[in-house]
């Protein structure tokens, strides 16, 4: 068997680096206009006093906003991640949002751990904001591994086969509970279903595709 590998697509890049840099943008605007509303709850769920300070409402937003861009860049990675085998440029485009998703989750992640909570994981491991910490780091390492091993070894042999389909799975729980489930506002429940219904459109034309399809009658 030929090793499959995405074949290298500078296009592939330029889509998803513009999507990137346009929705982190984006992300830190809509930070920056709403930091004097109460768009977000300085109240942990389930809490009775607040644990953060209005001073610092406008990096909440800055996580919470990262975390949509991530959101929305992983959909369509893990759409193409479906398709990857269809063609070279779906290859190429699903290790394209997969990198620029991790990227965005990076700044979320960095923007959570270090700016909000001050790196103190005492506090992290013991907040109702988070519901799975643990889990989301060791996520957020496994991901790190998955795009290193997309980008440096050719090749998907069964071993990688296998952890990158968990790894994309895991994503697709985390990302739709986080914000189907769990989200504060409408917008988070919306962005969160669009996503499942993306990706399970994804699913859906894979399978139309390969049905098997009858004889065309001779002529």
């Amino acid at each position: 068997m030929t090793p499959w590998h995405p074949a290298p697509s500078s296009r592939a890049v330029r889509i998803a680096s513009v999507a990137l840099v346009l929705l982190l943008g984006l992300a830190f605007a809509a930070a920056y206009f709403t930091r004097q509303t109460d768009l977000f709850s300085l109240l942990p769920p389930d809490g009775t006093a607040p644990d953060f300070s209005a001073a610092q409402r406008q990096d909440l937003h800055r996580t919470f906003f990262t975390i949509w861009a991530a959101l929305v860049l992983a959909a369509p990675a893990l759409a193409f991640f479906v398709l990857r085998r269809e063609s070279a440029l779906l290859g190429s485009l699903w290790r394209a949002f997969w990198t620029a998703s991790l990227v965005a989750f990076a700044v979320h992640f960095y923007w959570a751990v270090v700016v909000m909570f001050g790196n103190d994981w005492s506090r992290i491991l013991h907040t109702s904001r988070v519901s799975a910490p643990r889990l989301d780091t060791v996520f957020a390492v496994w991901w790190c591994v998955d795009v290193a091993l997309a980008w440096l070894y050719r090749g998907e042999p069964l071993w990688v086969r296998v952890q990158r389909w968990l790894v994309h799975a895991l994503a697709f729980i985390l990302f739709f509970m986080g914000a189907a489930r769990e989200g504060e506002l409408l917008a988070s429940r919306v962005l969160g279903w669009s996503f499942a219904a993306v990706v399970v459109a994804a699913f859906g034309w894979k399978l139309w595709m390969r049905r098997p399809r009858a004889p065309q009658p001779a002529r």
